[in-house]
């Protein structure tokens, strides 16, 4: 064992120094956490899964209940099982309701109590007390981190991480003297975090690499052994993943392969965990969506596979005498695979809160080989500077997230071309009443992918508000054209072709929606009085019944009803 290795003198002769140490360290990190990231309580919900997650989700609105909970564990929301982070939703608003600040501060106080917990476990896994909460800090105060605190849809991330961190130091506990009544409490933890999010899957890998160093359990314990302690954890890790892939295949989430090939995914995959690390050590394009290339980039890929394979072959080579780079390296690769999109759910080609559990390994790796170089005061002094320069950016990050249009300006600002970003841009501007804004970045949106019926859709609901018939016309027409089963852009080129006196063509379009979805009574009553002033007034009476009867207490629709008898 080098020196670089050996575990860490105590901090002090006397525990209660040490303790006391400790102690002083983690008010440390919390305080310096809170102040970085303090003004994410005056946040808003952003318009991006904040909407499917809490507030048009039924079961976090109705807060927490009974039926809530079943409810959670057995039925998939948002292509998604997470029947922990529902259950904390629902708690949040039994406690304070729809309330964005409140729910922010949830998401901070998770994100604490992780590092704090990370730095707790690696400290009594490698008896190293600063190199411990120098990673925990980096962690803490990482400006990479604040997509996962300051969006209220991850507190699926912060609540998972705080499990997460949890495992590792029940497993260091359980290390120092194995048991089975040690062991089930890993399990307890372990479970917990995935039912936060299927993100903890790769968590008995890293216990695996951890057993390599720095426990150095394989030294006394045959590998065969160690591998087989994880099979309760595996066990859970597959009815884990089988509850979530049954999730998005519900909703229709995973992307074919016809829309994108192994080639593509695999280019982007190469060339994120390249990107990925440089947002690590230069934090200064952070954005929301990264919009996917849906092409092999082949140039950066094959710059990427270098660079990661000359990482890869150093971190093995080094695996005896700096064993810390290759179990940092191997956690950062391995903890990325299930978000890196080799199986695509979701257009984006990469996320900033994919990294939340696997940016710790690149610390650990770091910290560690850089720890010996420096002489005590310098390694302060460039540790201090290093973490007020993050909680700086961090700080300045965090206001990028203060609402919706604020986010996607700053997104576009960082990753045009962005076709996603632009449209909900739009709809954030149109959410704010201002509909000129809105449909500049709708036809953004549409010229950069414009076979999206959805955009034309809310396009045409923009030029609407601007008195624009028209145009609104069109592009409800637009939106038709790229799915004919869209009711909703049916009904609104049947309204907008109302207006501008094209009755024959309305009627059509009313038809077609009534056809789709009989007990649509708006359309009906359209439908009926159309065909009431073109004199059908047979049909119109049956069509404005079933109106009266869809809307009985309209009384437009039961005066036009009244009106044919």
């Amino acid at each position: 064992m080098t020196t670089a290795d050996a575990p860490e003198p105590p901090a002090a002769s006397c525990p209660t120094a040490a303790s006391r140490l400790t102690g002083f360290i983690v008010a440390g990190l919390l305080v310096a956490i809170l102040c970085a990231f303090a003004a994410v309580v005056r946040c808003d919900f952003i318009d991006l899964d904040d909407r499917s997650h809490v507030l048009e989700n039924p079961l976090v609105r109705a807060g927490l209940s009974w039926t809530g909970v079943k409810a959670a564990f057995t039925t998939p929301h948002a292509s998604l099982w997470v029947p922990l982070t529902w259950l904390s939703f629902m708690t949040d608003v039994l406690l304070f309701g729809l309330n964005p600040g409140a729910m922010h501060a949830v998401n901070l106080a998770l994100h604490a109590t992780a590092a704090v917990l990370l730095f707790l476990a690696l400290r009594r896994m490698t008896g190293r007390l600063w190199e411990s909460a120098f990673v925990a800090a980096l962690f803490g105060l990482h400006p990479i981190n604040v997509e996962s605190v300051a969006w209220v849809a991850e507190r699926k991330n912060v609540l998972c991480a705080v499990f997460w961190m949890l495992t590792l130091l029940i497993y260091a506990r359980y290390c120092e003297r194995p048991g089975i009544r040690r062991f089930l409490p890993v399990v307890a933890a372990f479970a917990l975090a995935l039912l936060a999010k299927p993100l903890a899957v790769t968590l008995p890998c890293v216990l695996l690499l951890l057993d390599f160093w720095p426990l150095r359990r394989h030294l006394r314990t045959p590998w065969l052994r160690l591998i087989a302690e994880k099979i309760p954890l595996v066990a859970l890790v597959a009815f884990a993943a089988w509850m979530q892939m049954r999730a998005v295949h519900i909703r229709g989430q995973a992307v074919s392969l016809e829309l994108v090939s192994p080639a593509v995914r695999l280019s982007n995959a190469v060339t994120s965990y390249a990107i990925y690390l440089g947002d690590l050590v230069w934090p200064a394009r952070l954005g929301v969506f990264y919009p996917h290339p849906m092409k092999v980039e082949a140039l950066a890929a094959t710059l990427a596979v270098l660079f990661l394979g000359g990482l890869s072959v150093i971190a093995w080579r080094q695996r005896k005498r700096r064993p810390y780079l290759f179990v940092g390296w191997c956690w950062f690769l391995g903890t990325l695979v299930p978000m890196i999109g080799l199986v695509q759910a979701g257009s984006q080609a990469r996320a900033d809160r994919f990294t939340y559990i696997a940016q710790i390994g690149i610390f650990v790796a770091l910290v560690w080989m850089l720890a010996p170089l420096l002489k005590r005061r310098a390694l302060v002094v460039s540790a201090s500077s290093v973490l007020v320069v993050l909680a700086v950016l961090t700080a300045r990050q965090i206001t990028c997230w203060t609402d919706s249009i604020t986010l996607f300006c700053h997104t576009l600002q960082v990753t045009r071309p962005n076709a996603r970003v632009e449209a909900l841009a739009g709809n954030a501007f149109a959410r704010s009443g201002d509909y000129a804004a809105a449909a500049s970045h709708y036809q953004q949106a549409l010229r950069l992918l414009p076979d999206v019926d959805e955009t034309w859709n809310e396009f045409g609901a923009a030029l609407t508000r601007l008195g624009r018939d028209a145009d609104a016309a069109k592009a409800f027409a637009e939106a038709v054209a790229h799915e004919p089963e869209s009711t909703t852009a049916r009904y609104n080129l049947a309204s907008t072709l109302t207006r501008l006196g094209r009755r024959e063509e309305a009627i059509a379009q009313f038809r077609a929606v009534v056809g789709a979805m009989p007990d649509f009574g708006r359309a009906q009553f359209h439908l009926g009085r159309l065909l009431a002033e073109k004199g059908e007034r047979d049909e119109a009476r049956e069509h404005l019944r079933a109106a009266v009867q869809l809307l009985p207490g309209d009384a437009e629709v039961s005066g036009a009803f009244a009106g044919l008898n």
